[in-house]
């Protein structure tokens, strides 16, 4: 297949060219190219498919239904591969899961994390689930000091990146947002800013003493950016969310807005955006974590954390990010594609020849309408993903 007459956006460049595909690879890249199978774009934009590392299913369900909703959103959205987190109902801690996981057949590529822990006192069978297949070692931050030494050795000897969630189950005993004048305001119990940045701190320790890469998970705090961009051993993500919205987004008692980590201040949004403009922000994520309506709809204490976001997930970034003039296309699908493809150990992320032929199609003319229940509903984004192929096949659109 020759794609014709395409915009392409790398991580480091835009330009017009025709793209073809052989064997779901990639194979080359220039102009005039022609082949039996011909699929005219006519100058919409050809993406490398986006890759977000930090997803969940619908209300943390492991079940094939789950997947397959969890696939189409995605699909829909430009992203073609996903890392599965693996707190979930079951969590992803013993070969069983794993397994179950890996046998779904969807149309995006799926990689389990697998938990750390298999119960408050003993590590689940850590040597065994990488090999079996695991992207990687999922944990929050707050595990007993000891088992945490012992996840850095294992991921020393297998040489994996430690995706962690710096949080702290103090801290979430009493808070459901942000602490600030509105949490006090609504009458609120606080999560201060001092438990994702004290984690990181002692993250960091362990990381630099092991001398092992961790991928903190969506940073919340401008001051956690700080910590993070000082080690050689750190990574940050953030989520598009606390890039766009602040605590605010909670006054009456809007529990769409009810995130994890939550969303911040004013002046901790706006140096977030700082931080992405120059440079201190390694990946994004859509912060996936949709929740039944009957888990939204009850009292802002009562309700659970998470957010709607994978099915729109493209067209937000390019409405709020690129189209707004906050970065470049090019700086988007490096953080979208080409950096977390790093962390999955395969030749995707980027348009180049030899890689894999997962690409989008994407079209800046049209819209998408946000119909799903969320801090976005009915919101018209600018853009809108036409197609979607996974090793040069099309599956979406």
């Amino acid at each position: 297949m020759v794609i014709k007459n395409a915009k392409v956006v790398n991580f480091d460049s835009e330009f017009l060219a025709d793209v073809k595909i052989e064997n779901g690879t990639i194979t080359h890249i220039g102009h005039g190219l022609e082949d039996d199978e011909v699929l005219d774009i006519e100058g919409r934009y050809l993406l490398p498919g986006l890759i977000d590392l930090n997803v969940r299913t619908l209300d943390d369900k492991i079940n094939s239904d789950s997947f397959t909703k969890l696939a189409q959103n995605a699909k829909s959205g430009g992203v073609a591969h996903i890392a599965l987190i693996a707190d979930l109902q079951h969590p992803i801690n013993d070969e069983i899961t794993l397994e179950f996981v890996k046998s779904q057949k969807v149309d995006i590529d799926i990689y389990p994390l697998v938990m750390a822990l298999k119960d408050e006192k003993s590590l689940s069978e850590l040597a065994i689930l990488l090999k079996k297949g695991a992207l990687s070692i999922y944990t929050p931050s707050d595990i007993n000091e000891y088992l945490l030494a012992r996840v850095f050795e294992y991921a020393k000897k297998s040489s994996v990146v430690i995706h962690i969630e710096p949080k702290n189950g103090v801290f979430r005993d009493v808070g459901v947002m942000n602490e600030s004048e509105v949490s006090f305001r609504l009458g609120l119990g606080g999560i201060s800013e001092l438990e994702e940045v004290s984690e990181i701190a002692k993250i960091l320790e362990f990381a630099n003493y092991y001398k092992v890469p961790v991928l903190f998970k969506s940073i919340s705090t401008p001051r956690g950016l700080e910590l993070i961009a000082k080690s050689r051993y750190a990574y940050a993500e953030v989520s598009v969310h606390h890039l766009l919205f602040t605590d605010e987004a909670c006054e009456g008692y809007n529990t769409f807005a009810k995130l994890s980590p939550p969303l911040r201040s004013k002046e901790q949004r706006a140096a977030l955006l700082r931080a992405l403009q120059t440079g201190k922000i390694d990946l994004l994520t859509s912060l996936h974590s949709p929740k039944s309506i009957v888990n939204k709809d009850v009292s802002f204490d009562e309700a659970s954390f998470g957010i709607d976001a994978l099915g729109y997930y493209l067209p937000l970034l390019y409405d709020r990010l690129v189209a707004s003039e906050v970065i470049s296309f090019s700086k988007l699908i490096e953080l979208t594609a080409t950096n977390p493809g790093c962390f999955l150990g395969k030749r995707i992320g980027k348009i180049e020849e030899g890689y894999r032929a997962d690409l989008v199609v994407f079209d800046p003319k049209s819209s998408t309408h946000v119909s799903v229940p969320s801090l976005y509903t009915n919101q018209m984004l600018q853009g809108g993903v036409e197609k979607l192929m996974k090793d040069g096949e099309l599956v979406y659109g």
